[in-house]
């Protein structure tokens, strides 16, 4: 990745330390220069991705069976999904025996290709406390030996397990953005305490051992004078590129850049989809074994070839996969292994889900 050294001496060099309860401290980064390429409306394209279906999310549903094997099968779509349950995650409310610690509402993951499988969690508690929650990180390689029962019962008792660890709690804001760089080796996440447009945006750098932030890099995006939106959501590629999406309209907006040591750049790229996959914008994926990016909705899963957003855009309806789901549940976030077997985080009972088929 590049760490954008063109745009070094157009940032202050504000470099403070903030602190996170029971955490170490860590470094903020303000970036006075714009972070977002200027473009017009004349410039983009619409692609019309009609093999994408939109999923309107309703009530949601608690798993079939809260203490087993469950299967979400698509039920539409071009391309077929057969998910079942690989890991059955803690739903304590009180995780080592402390009520700040509830582990029933995960907001997103992030898998780093190896061992370790990283939640972020919101408590509901934290509602009106600009969102606080905590990282807990998974060894999968242990997880995988126990009964699903084991599996739950991790961190009830004060002694917790070696196969997770939980860190601090800080302002994770909404939650939904988890990501592993894996060129870099680095987690990150939007510290999005508002779904409203701002000013300015703050993407801060989890530490993969202390599992609390140890950077934060604030920037501004303006688009010849107007607010462009930070994300809710977050994925890498394996050239360390950053992506996220929003909806602006019923136009989906896809984002391509990079994250320095110090500073951000983002592009909106070329092409805007005509058709949303679903109701909520939760979470996006990338998978190395067919380069495809996913968009993730609550129901729903549409993909594409990200090669295809470089320079102006080649992208075309035929390019498009979707699944459509009918398992009434929340899909909190898409990752893949390296063989390209997709894992799926839901919530209700919070639980990671395996496809069966690699892709």
């Amino acid at each position: 990745m590049k760490h954008l050294s063109l745009m070094t001496s157009a940032i202050v060099g504000t470099v403070a330390l903030f602190g996170f309860a029971g955490t170490a401290s860590a470094a903020s980064y303000t970036q006075k220069s714009n972070a977002i390429t200027q473009y017009s409306s004349s410039s983009l394209r619409s692609v019309n991705n009609k093999a994408t279906g939109f999923v309107k999310a309703g009530s949601y549903a608690f798993a079939k069976n809260p203490d087993g094997s469950n299967t979400i099968s698509s039920v539409g779509g071009n391309q077929k999904w057969t998910l079942k349950t690989e890991c059955q995650l803690p739903h304590t409310h009180a995780a080592k025996g402390n009520a700040k610690y509830d582990m029933t509402n995960p907001q997103s993951a992030a898998y780093d290709g190896g061992h370790y499988l990283y939640v972020v969690y919101q408590p509901h508690y934290t509602k009106g406390m600009t969102n606080k929650g905590f990282v807990a990180r998974y060894d999968l390689n242990k997880l995988k030996g126990m009964s699903f029962a084991k599996q739950q019962s991790l961190m009830d008792g004060k002694a917790g397990s070696s196969a997770v660890k939980v860190g601090g709690i800080f302002t994770t804001g909404h939650g939904q953005s988890l990501a592993y760089d894996k060129k870099h080796k680095s987690l990150y996440m939007w510290r999005d305490t508002t779904l409203s447009a701002t000013r300015t945006s703050t993407l801060q750098r989890i530490s993969t051992s202390s599992l609390t932030p140890n950077k934060a890099i604030t920037f501004h995006m303006t688009n010849h004078g107007a607010n462009v939106p930070g994300g809710h959501d977050l994925t890498f590629d394996h050239s360390g590129n950053a992506y996220y999406w929003t909806v602006s309209g019923s136009k989906v907006k896809v984002y391509k850049g990079t994250i320095g040591s110090k500073s951000v750049h983002f592009r909106l790229t070329k092409q805007l989809f005509d058709h949303r996959p679903g109701t909520h914008e939760q979470a996006m994926g990338y998978n190395g074994h067919n380069g495809r990016l996913y968009l993730v909705a609550d129901d729903s899963i549409t993909s594409f070839p990200a090669k295809k957003l470089n320079g102006k855009g080649s992208l075309k309806a035929s390019d498009f996969k979707y699944s459509k789901f009918n398992s009434h549940r929340e899909f909190e976030s898409l990752n893949f292994d390296n063989s390209g077997h997709g894992m799926l985080l839901s919530n209700r009972n919070p639980e990671i889900l395996w496809s069966t088929t690699a892709y």
